[in-house]
């Protein structure tokens, strides 16, 4: 008896071990708002094969393909419609991809098959995060889109791709150590791409319009049993930011964000040089004497203003945000001017020199009528001399005064200049 009581009390251990062991087939943590697919290692379904997807501790039909009827279907209806929409089932493999998941999403998954010994369980834990998967990012700025990797595994893959094209435009097939990037069908990605071997986060460099666009990852493994799915909404907008200030005045560095993120990190830079930044909405300024008691964050946007401005402060500002989904840089180009003189100034100066223009006009014109006085003077004295000595005095042949002075003064020409007299 006793030996038949230690039997089942091992066989009720062992059966316990198995279900504790074996309840869970995987275990799966997904940030709200990405797409999981969870796999169920078949590579195809047989004839007359029936698989079935449950939810929840309930067992709730949500996804069936009867093979019998060529028939597959999710049921969007069920726990007040939790599913609609978000169900994807693969008709070859029978995986389902659940997307755009909800916290309401968490909970356990189980698949079974009516050909195959097959009863897998996934737990799926879906982790409430802030919606950070649109970015805005400036042309010519660069912007990293994150896998939320530290490592990948040996046999892990990624794959990017952008605005549901099927090709990739970058991709990591660690077991056979590749590390690809692609330009695109239409090569709009020829030198803008940069794939991080150790994390498989993508950058983007010297962005441009044509980048704007949906981004997706694929992170699988070939050992797991489900694929992580992320995309990102990049909006690339507008160019380096110049910005002109008179000295004293203030300017603001816009961001074009309307919300800074909770877990945002936001470092505003002039130079080299640390300035400013917002930590979990706390902000910090740095110590440099030219900002001193100038600079003022907007901690609903990241903006920065800089008041009382002065020379030292033009140069460029350089913006950072990471977060654990993106990476955004910005640039602003500031110059500030010395202000030019008053119009008061301005008309002074205007009429002192019009003074001094019509002083040189009237100098110039007095020497002219003088010069004229001088050599018509000249010229009667001349003519005079000439007319005593062919005729003297009483000659009835003496011509009239009058006369000699006329032909004096028409041997007189004048040149265009004024200034200047020719005889």
């Amino acid at each position: 008896m006793d030996v038949f009581n230690n039997m089942k009390s091992m066989l009720l251990l062992f059966v316990l071990h198995v279900f504790i062991v074996g309840v869970f087939d995987e275990s799966v943590s997904v940030k709200e708002g990405d797409s999981v697919t969870l796999h169920s290692g078949l590579t195809g379904i047989q004839t007359d094969d029936v698989l079935q997807w449950r939810f929840g501790p309930q067992g709730t039909l949500i996804a069936q393909i009867n093979r019998a009827v060529n028939k597959s279907i999710t049921c969007d209806d069920v726990l007040e419609g939790r599913f609609r929409g978000r169900l994807k089932l693969d008709s070859q493999t029978g995986d389902l991809t659940v997307r755009n998941i909800r916290t309401e999403h968490s909970g356990l998954y189980e698949v079974t098959s009516s050909k195959h010994t097959l009863n897998k369980i996934f737990n799926v834990s879906v982790v409430p995060v802030d919606d950070m998967k649109s970015v805005s990012v400036l042309v010519e700025d660069s912007v990293t889109l994150y896998t939320d990797l530290t490592e990948i595994q040996r046999d892990d893959e990624i794959q990017w791709r952008f605005e549901h094209q099927n090709s990739p435009i970058a991709e990591i097939i660690r077991k056979a150590r590749k590390i690809s990037t692609y330009d695109g069908p239409d090569g709009r990605f020829r030198h803008n791409l940069q794939l991080d071997y150790m994390t498989g986060s993508l950058t983007i460099k010297n962005i441009g319009i044509r980048h704007s666009g949906l981004y997706e990852v694929d992170i699988s493994t070939s050992s797991s049993k489900h694929t992580i799915h992320k995309s990102f909404s990049v909006t690339v907008s507008g160019e380096m930011k110049s910005e002109t200030v008179k000295e004293g005045e203030s300017v603001t560095l816009r961001t074009g964000f309307t919300e800074v993120q909770i877990y945002d990190f936001m470092t505003w830079m002039f130079g080299h040089t640390f300035i400013a930044e917002i930590n979990k909405g706390a902000q910090q300024y740095g110590d440099d004497e030219r900002f001193r008691d100038k600079l003022q964050l907007d901690n609903q946007t990241g903006s920065l203003t800089i008041t009382n401005c002065t020379i030292s402060n033009s140069g460029l500002y350089e913006l950072n945000i990471n977060s654990n989904r993106h990476n955004v840089h910005q640039r602003f180009s500031v110059t500030v001017s010395v202000p030019g003189p008053s119009d008061k100034t301005a008309w002074i100066a205007s009429t002192v020199l019009l003074v001094l223009v019509a002083a040189a006009a009237s100098v110039i014109h007095c020497l002219y009528i003088s010069k004229l006085k001088r050599r018509h003077l000249s010229c009667q004295d001349k003519e005079k001399g000439t007319l005593d000595a062919l005729f003297p005095k009483g000659d009835p042949t003496v011509l009239n005064a009058s006369i000699a002075e006329e032909r004096c003064l028409s041997s007189v020409h004048f040149s265009r200049d004024p200034s200047t007299v020719l005889l």
